[in-house]
């Protein structure tokens, strides 16, 4: 039986050595049975899994970033002896000893620990899986061989060598660099992708191992992610990688142009759309890793069956700093008549969607702009069904793309435009002009005329589907006022509001003059809700609105004030003061001097310690004068200093017992749901336990303890806790879907059952004795507000409150025309037709309202 030796390596040096036998644990902060537990900056509560064992050491990282031998794990990895496992800054050196160990200490920092919840079988079989950054050269070639892919041609004796092995069942695509295979993995009994090189020489294909190591080091849930990499018995370089089940955003594109009813259902605009900001979150990931990809298009980008979307085909990317090296094999193809197919040599990408610096062959002056520009082509083809340049040779391709001559965004609809065939006339619309700013703005023949950042241009993405106006279009206040009625049709009530909203308001003269003066009484509403969208994180909404309301209403202080807390938390530092002073010069408002006062420390800090340090006194400013909201979303900016908050895991044991003491089943599922909404106490152990802010009542002088539900969350914030507690308690713990939130309910009409108007004991409705809506909101109950859950009868089945109290938050998205999460269930405002159980609500992810709030559910099988 081996030993090892285990040397605990940290900042100053060899903090403590121990001897082990064959064990598995966790390395953190915690204190528990199952953990190894080690301090240090960086190293958090459930930091890696390790195993120790006869076969290798296995590592998995829990989420918090670990690196073996100095690489970043994605996956579950095997190394041999000795190896380095890295969590924040303390490291284990494992290796194995050659003498018989000393017994192994009963102190805590015991290694002999094993994680009964974590199933994991010991094979007998000699495996060798390297860490993914690692590519095959003529150095290491002998030693990778033993991870090899069975060849269609091996003979036995080669097989007979290999002691792990992918089966290669059948090609799934083909390329100018490779083969990519639908593979088996037997050791760990999955299905794999297998990229096979086709230009390997003597078993070496630099470009092909570049793709491998790019690969590696960009760990994201939009890209594909690597598992092993290695050579065949025919000296051919392959890796493996995550199989995705789906179809290129390409195929989407096609059968939705080709009249596919199924998949123009599943594939609006709105679902388009937010495909494309996937997309750009896993390229603003890659841009900060200084990767470039060069070779953005539709067909490669894999849009999964569950909701999956992953950029593929690194093949082409560049590190910002290094050398090209280019293979030799590779040349660029010929003028075919394929410009969808991707060139290497003297121009490298695919000529629709290149950049005109691509075009020109500037290799070594490409930056983030050049695939920002190839993103713009990825948009106007989701816009238009169609790539962005046409051409009949590819000399006249190149020349477009290097002229800027992008084809029309306007639709075929009545003979009114001279698009070509395949224009998106099925869409029946127009592509808005909001996005057709967008998309020109990214293309720019002039580079410095584009968006700066991946993230700009997702912004101005994510602005127009929460209905502000874009960057791009550079909105003035009448098209920003029609924008702010069309999210706000609800409260948007005053005579001038309406006049613009029909198009009647005309700005010359005294005409101007009266508009501009009936318009001033909306001010009150664009000042709400700008404190609304700063509380939610939507910053860049914020000001838009705030800037509404001074425009409006110029010598109201207040309004300055809100307009100077969203200057403030955009950086805006020097406008949000002049804001603030502004606010003080009209007489004060409250917030003022306390937002002043804030904005000078922050300035002070960015001349002393620069721009990212200011925001740590900015953030820890705003969490103590009460904007808790606003400090939490502005914290998500913060990086490494956000992710090592400090954090409280004492409270997740109550929490835990809590809500398993409250499941019950859901007939014909195989889920257990909780019998009541989630409370305040609960949401508050969760946030103590992630370090984040104090919740708070939206409502002021409204009484609510404990054991009322939660509220003022929004449907994001809910699935992260639900990823959390996942995460920490090794059970899937989710929202319901619709379907499961009917089988909870029951198949009467009403949540109490099939009667009008409720009794005062079937829930918290604000409904009146004849069934119409109680306008001083107690209805029949006589309560104002939430009650603690429970309070009032549960259904056959158990659960409490499935209607009133508060709006729940479903886990699907069903709405066909906004993808909206949607809330079931009514409120404790619901009355009339809210309280039928058929009733649905959309809501926007990232709203907090004080009616919303929700309960989890469990999975009750393994």
């Amino acid at each position: 039986m081996s030993h090892w030796s285990v040397t605990l390596h940290g900042a100053a040096g060899i903090l403590s050595a121990v001897e082990a036998g064959e064990s598995q644990f966790v390395i953190g902060t915690e204190t528990a049975s199952d953990v190894f537990t080690v301090h240090g900056e960086g190293v958090m509560p459930r930091h890696a899994w390790v195993w120790i064992s006869e076969a290798g050491l296995q590592v998995e990282d829990l989420g918090a970033g670990t690196l073996v031998n100095g690489y970043q794990i994605t996956e579950r990895v095997q190394v041999e002896y000795p190896a380095s496992v890295q969590v924040g800054e303390i490291t284990l050196v494992i290796e194995v000893k050659a003498v018989q160990p000393a017994p192994v200490s009963s102190a805590p920092s015991s290694m002999d620990i094993t994680i009964p919840q974590r199933s994991v079988t010991k094979s007998n079989a000699s495996i060798e899986v390297t860490i993914p950054q690692r590519t095959p050269t003529r150095s290491n070639v002998k030693k990778i061989t033993q991870t090899n892919i069975p060849s269609a041609d091996s003979n036995a004796a080669d097989e007979a060598a290999n002691h792990f092995r992918y089966t290669l069942v059948r090609e799934i695509a083909r390329g100018g660099m490779g083969q990519i295979y639908f593979g088996e993995d037997p050791q760990l009994k999955r299905n794999v992708a297998v990229k096979v090189s086709s230009v390997s020489e003597g078993g070496e294909d630099p470009r092909f191992s570049k793709e491998a190591e790019v690969l590696a080091q960009l760990a994201h849930p939009n890209i594909v992610p690597i598992y092993n990499i290695g050579v065949d018995g025919q000296s051919r370089p392959f890796y493996s990688m995550k199989l995705v089940k789906g179809r290129t955003l390409q195929a989407v594109l096609n059968a939705i142009r080709d009249g596919d009813a199924a998949a123009m259902k599943e594939h609006t605009r709105a679902t388009l759309l937010t495909v494309f900001r996937k997309v750009c979150d896993a390229m603003a990931f890659a841009h900060a890793k200084g990767v470039l990809h060069r070779d953005l298009k539709p067909e490669n980008i894999m849009v999964g069956e569950y909701g999956e979307v992953l950029v593929m085909d690194w093949g082409l990317a560049k590190v910002l700093g290094e050398r090209e090296e280019v293979s030799s094999a590779v040349s660029r193809v010929n003028d075919t008549g394929d410009y969808g197919m991707t060139m290497e040599g003297e121009v490298m990408g695919t000529p629709q969607y290149m950049s005109p610096e691509q075009a020109v062959g500037m290799v070594a002056e490409l930056d983030t702009r050049s695939d920002i520009y190839s993103l713009g082509g990825i948009l106007y083809a989701i816009l238009t069904l169609r790539p962005p340049i046409d051409g009949t040779t590819l000399d006249e391709v190149l020349t477009k793309v290097k002229n800027g001559h992008i084809s029309s965004l306007l639709t075929v609809r009545g003979n009114k435009s001279s698009g070509s065939v395949g224009t998106p006339a099925k869409m029946q619309a127009e592509v808005p002009e909001a996005l057709q700013a967008v998309t020109l703005k990214a293309m720019a023949t002039d580079r410095n005329k584009r968006y700066g950042s991946v993230e700009a241009f997702a912004g101005d993405i994510e602005r127009y589907q929460n209905g502000f106006a874009t960057q791009a279009e550079e909105a003035g206040i009448l098209r920003r006022v029609r924008l702010w009625v069309a999210r706000n049709r609800a409260i948007a009530t005053s005579a001038a509001v309406l006049v613009i909203l029909m198009g009647k308001v005309v700005f010359d003269g005294q005409r101007a003059a009266l508009a501009i003066k009936r318009l001033s009484a909306s001010a009150p509403i664009f000042a709400a809700r700008a404190h609304e969208l700063l509380r939610s994180g939507e910053f860049a909404g914020a000001l838009e609105a705030a800037d509404n309301a001074v425009d409006l209403e110029p010598r109201n202080a207040s309004y300055h004030v809100v307009r100077g807390n969203a200057l403030q938390v955009l950086m805006r530092l020097e406008a949000a003061q002049k804001a603030f002073l502004r606010a003080v010069e009209l007489g004060g408002a409250e917030g003022a001097i306390e937002g002043q006062r804030l904005t000078e420390e922050v300035l002070a800090a960015v001349a002393k310690n620069g721009e990212e340090k200011a925001k740590l006194v900015l953030y820890e400013g705003l969490s103590v004068s009460g904007r808790q909201y606003e400090a939490m979303e502005f914290g998500k900016e913060l990086g490494d200093f956000w992710k090592a908050r400090k954090q409280d895991l004492s409270g997740v044991p109550e929490l835990v017992r809590r809500l398993e003491s409250k499941l019950l089943p859901v007939p014909g599922t195989e889920l257990l749901m909780s019998s009541t909404e989630m409370t305040i106490g609960e949401w508050k152990l969760y946030l103590k336990a992630e370090g984040l802010p104090n919740w708070q009542h939206p409502v002021k002088g409204l009484e609510q303890g404990d054991e009322h539900p939660v509220v003022n969350v929004s449907w994001k914030e809910v699935k992260k806790m639900c990823v959390w507690l996942s995460k920490v308690t090794g059970k899937e713990w989710r929202l319901p879907t619709n379907a499961e939130w009917d089988a909870a309910v029951g198949n009467n009409m009403y949540p109490w059952g099939d009667y009008y108007p409720p009794n005062w004991d079937d829930g918290n409705y604000s409904i009146g004795k004849d069934g119409k809506n109680d306008r001083l909101r107690a209805g029949l109950d006589g309560i104002i507000g939430t009650a603690p859950v429970g309070s009032f009868k549960p259904n056959a089945l158990g659960f409490y409150d499935l209607g009133g109290n508060v709006w729940e938050c479903t886990g699907d998205e069903i709405d066909e025309k906004t993808g909206l999460p949607t809330l079931r269930g009514g409120g404790h405002l619901a009355y009339e037709n809210f309280t039928n159980v058929q009733c649905r609500w959309g809501v926007n992810g990232e709203d907090r309202l004080g009616q919303i709030g929700f309960r989890i559910t469990c999975r009750s099988g393994p």
